[in-house]
């Protein structure tokens, strides 16, 4: 069995209890199995904003102290600055010591606190921060998430518009540039204007610079092989700021290693069926990072305390993050206000209570363990294709796939983050995709929500998918109110009614070239006003199922608010389509049996598992259909927050011995995990 690497974060403030706060720490470390203590300098409530020289050797003495401590007692110590350009003012100011220029907002808005990436002070001052603290030896240094333009509050969107990149892009197009002009050129409705891929390619160098600089100077100094890590936040919106993954990874990298710090879950309790996103981000994430790089996934409580964020929800995330192989948990639990770690025994106790099912899963689960099932592409360059429909904001280009996600995993489909045989394109995502890629995925078999059914028409594939766009209803306008089913071969009753009273629009589509429908759009009066879902056999030998009520964006380009209520017959329908695009032989399991079960199915070659989290607060027996061979025992496993594993059976539901459907012997409680490991390679 694995053991689970825990890696605290934690900050021991300056003065004259800094000694006995560090073998504290200590204490509490080896009490409690932390491995590694990551510790945090200057950071929240004990930052003023960009070091003045004072401080910086103030937190460097502390530093030195707590880390020579930490180490006789055999702990490992990493360190994370709390900040580069820093997140935001909330009242500080740049140091009066330094001469830094503030990030600029496409609006002129300058920060008071925040540098910016393309100052050559600012750029001498962290590569000598960094260079300085690495001579300590640290396992690790990381880069906090402030290493972005977006953010850095009270700033509209972000920074990034300083003059000097703004100069950079001039000679890098050949002409002279207004911010203003920029930033109209950038959000552009309609076709992008050539202007904006020139502009994130800027941004891109910039921080390229930057992050290499870094690097030089931890590894010119650092007395061993210390890795530099990065954390990273949502990856739509590092797309709009340029960002290419791989070249980041690589100006990271020193003596062939790095480490990444992908943001997952939220900093607040939330829902267990919200746990999708999590699911998603992880696996995305997972799809852009190269295998020599250390994964830390961060596990976060702000504002830090039981009663922002239950034990059970951090559980549930930490159990996440080592589904994906993770190789180790970032903890961020402690609050920063420098309260020694023996005045939060809660801590300690959750950690202790984790321990066991943390350590059943990472001696599993490992990073040759990759997410499968219906594909959800994304692209790292999606916010240079995509289109923008105000021109107002630049979370215009935000091409955000968890639409797709929501719609799937709720109805207990597998979906993983990387083309696939099947896959589903909602929204803008639709966008960002080439007329060769979009005829690929065409060949197979693919899922359209309404947004991304009018978006491929719009782009001339209509004949492939088997519609005719006839406009967009509007509910303030319009009396359309329920879906019925029209085909029993949906898996439902023919005749039942479900409610779109409450979308605020739908696109009409008519099915055209022998298309089927399943469902038609009406009135109270009964009076058709289109189709609801169209599934179509398009001569490139592919499938295409269109589900217009799903709408992830108005086909104007409006986020719609509210989304049609899910319910067990909408599922079934899913099921069905999910069937009719694979030509009846799905290559992973379906799972039923309550709502929001949320299924995740890893597999290598040989093996594989069906895991599945109860997102519901009902507990939930499951259902699991499957063409593979499950052990004859039927054995699996359930993991119940801060509880030890417990065995648990699976029955077959059919006489097959090789496919059926498989039912747990028990119900799932809310938060929980079932795992079921069977042969991927027979079936």
């Amino acid at each position: 069995m694995g053991k689970t690497k825990y890696h605290l974060r934690f900050q021991v403030i300056p003065g004259e209890n800094a000694e006995q706060d560090a073998r504290i720490l200590a204490d509490f470390c080896m009490k409690h199995g932390v491995e590694e203590a990551v510790l945090f300098f200057a950071g929240e409530e004990w930052n003023n904003g960009l070091l003045s020289r004072k401080e910086e050797d103030m937190w460097f003495d502390t530093v030195s102290a707590v880390k020579k401590i930490l180490e006789t007692r055999k702990i490992s110590v990493s360190l994370n600055p709390w900040m580069t350009i820093l997140h935001s003012e909330r009242g500080r100011r740049f140091p009066a010591d330094r001469k830094f220029k503030p990030t600029v907002s496409y609006e002129g808005e300058e920060s008071k606190a925040c540098a910016s990436f393309s100052d050559r002070n600012w750029q001498e001052y962290i590569y000598n921060l960094y260079g300085r603290f690495a001579a300590l030896g640290f396992r690790v240094i990381w880069i906090e998430d402030d290493f972005r333009y977006h953010g850095h509050a009270p700033l509209k969107w972000g920074g990034g518009f300083e003059d000097d990149i703004c100069r950079k892009f001039s000679r890098k197009t050949g002409k002279n540039t207004s911010r203003e002009e920029i930033y109209a050129r950038i959000l552009q409705p309609g076709k992008p204007h050539p202007w904006r891929s020139k502009w994130m390619e800027v941004w891109r160098e910039t921080q390229l610079e930057v992050v290499k600089g870094i690097a030089e100077a931890v590894k010119k100094n650092a007395p061993g092989k210390t890795k530099l890590g990065l954390m990273s936040s949502s990856l739509p919106v590092h797309s709009i700021e340029g960002r290419r993954w791989t070249p980041m990874f690589e100006s990271l990298t020193i003596h062939g290693h790095a480490a990444h710090r992908p943001n997952f879950a939220p900093y607040s309790e939330d829902l267990g069926k919200n746990k999708i996103f999590s699911i998603m981000k992880l696996d995305s994430q997972k799809k852009l990072r190269p295998d020599y790089v250390e994964s830390a996934p961060e596990i976060e409580n702000f504002p830090f305390t039981a009663w922002t964020k239950s034990d059970t929800s951090t559980w549930a995330i930490m159990a996440l993050a080592l589904f994906f192989g993770s190789d180790s948990l970032l903890l961020d639990l402690f609050p920063f206000v420098g309260n020694p770690a023996d005045q939060e025994p809660r801590i300690g106790t959750l950690l202790d209570k984790s321990r066991e099912s943390l350590d059943w899963i990472s001696g599993r689960f490992h990073k040759k363990y990759h997410l499968y099932g219906v594909g959800i592409p994304w692209k790292e360059n999606s916010a240079e294709t995509v289109r923008a429909l105000k021109g107002e904001s630049l979370k215009e280009l935000e091409v955000d796939t968890s639409p797709a996600w929501d719609f799937l995993l709720s109805y207990g489909v597998p979906a993983c983050s990387d083309r696939q045989k099947v896959n589903a394109l909602f929204g803008n995502s639709a966008w960002t995709f080439d007329d060769s890629e979009i005829m690929e995925m065409l060949k197979g078999g693919l899922l359209l929500d309404g947004a991304g059914a009018g978006i491929l028409l719009q782009r001339g594939f209509g004949r492939h998918i088997g519609i005719e766009y006839k406009g967009l209803l509007e509910r303030r306008t319009s009396n359309y109110s329920m879906e019925v089913i029209t085909d029993n071969a949906a898996g439902v009753k023919k005749g039942l009614f479900f409610s779109v009273n409450a979308l605020d629009n739908i696109p009409v589509f008519e099915p055209v070239n022998g298309a089927a429908t399943w469902s038609d759009i009406i009135t109270c009066e009964k009076k058709t006003v289109g189709a609801g879902i169209i599934l179509f056999n398009n001569k490139l030998g592919g499938r295409t199922a269109v589900v217009a009520a799903e709408n992830s964006l108005q086909f104007q380009g409006e986020k719609v608010i509210k989304k049609q209520p899910k319910n067990f017959h909408r599922q079934i329908i899913l099921h069905n389509i999910i069937r009719y695009l694979f030509m009846g032989k799905v290559p992973f399991p379906l799972v039923s049996g309550g709502p929001y079960l949320l299924p995740m199915y890893f597999k290598t070659a040989r093996e594989a598992y069906i895991v599945v989290l109860n997102g519901s607060f009902d507990p939930s027996p499951v259902l699991i259909e499957t063409n593979m061979q499950i052990d004859e025992s039927g054995q699996a496993e359930i993991l119940k927050p801060l509880k030890k594993p417990s065995p648990l059976r699976l029955s077959r539901t059919e006489s097959s011995k090789k496919t059926g459907l498989w039912k747990t012997s028990s119900e799932i409680p809310y938060m929980s995990f079932l795992v079921a490991g069977f042969n991927s390679h027979k079936g």
